[in-house]
């Protein structure tokens, strides 16, 4: 298998066909194999019963809802290709966004998609709230964790699948996942590459204000869990 597809999805009824029959298309062109891994974080409209028949898709069912990293890990864990892409179910940022990493994932390990590069393009934007949150939680980031990425939360990631051992040792479930497989990454001293993308802003988005100050915390507890020296490779 060449590469896998992981979609987290919560309630993505009215837009996940719509993004499967994108991801699909865009790999039947490539001409690579491939799978496509949904994982239904304990949805409770019919996400799941939208591609259950599909070709080409495993569904996994979280019996109730777990987060986005949780659904996130799930997938990857399943996962059987040579490269891992993990992209969002509002199709946020387009499948065919992957044809420049495609080609950076040759001289790195993990490639990231960025919407804060100079290069980046924002269609539809958040609201003023949320840009403000987003570029002070980021600052945050950068200070607490000592990350350098200018935009960790892009759902659009591109792995190798040796990098999969990450994700065994990942602890947190929610929005902050990110930030953690990206810390436990560096520490690992895995090649790291921020690339710019396209993005949209999808107004339905389940994250809410409050999600911003609970990865606040998330954020400490990662630092913490590190220097106790609770990850365990």
């Amino acid at each position: 298998m060449e590469i896998s597809v992981v979609i987290p999805a919560y309630n993505e009824a009215s837009v996940i066909r719509g993004t499967i029959d994108d991801v699909q298309a865009y790999m039947n062109n490539w001409g690579v194999a491939y799978e496509i891994i949904l994982v239904d974080d304990g949805s409770t409209n019919t996400t799941a019963d939208a591609v259950r028949a599909l070709p080409a898709v495993t569904l996994i069912t979280n019996e109730v809802n777990r987060g986005k990293g949780y659904s996130v890990r799930r997938g990857v864990l399943a996962a059987t290709g040579d490269l891992i892409l993990f992209m969002d179910a509002d199709n946020s940022t387009k499948i065919r966004e992957l044809d420049r990493m495609r080609n950076e994932i040759a001289s790195n390990d993990i490639v990231i998609g960025s919407r804060a590069l100079a290069s980046s393009r924002i269609t539809v934007r958040q609201n003023i709230a949320k840009v403000s949150l987003g570029r002070m939680g980021n600052t945050l980031i950068r200070f607490v964790l000592g990350l350098p990425f200018k935009d960790t939360q892009c759902g659009f990631k591109l792995f190798r699948r040796k990098t999969q051992d990450i994700f065994k040792v990942m602890t947190l479930d929610r929005w902050g996942f990110d930030f953690e497989l990206l810390f436990l990454a560096s520490k690992r001293q895995y090649r790291i590459l921020e690339s710019p993308v396209v993005w949209e802003n999808n107004f339905d988005s389940k994250v809410r204000a409050a999600s911003y100050f609970s990865t606040f915390f998330d954020m400490i507890r990662v630092r913490i869990r590190y220097l106790m020296g609770n990850y365990k490779y």
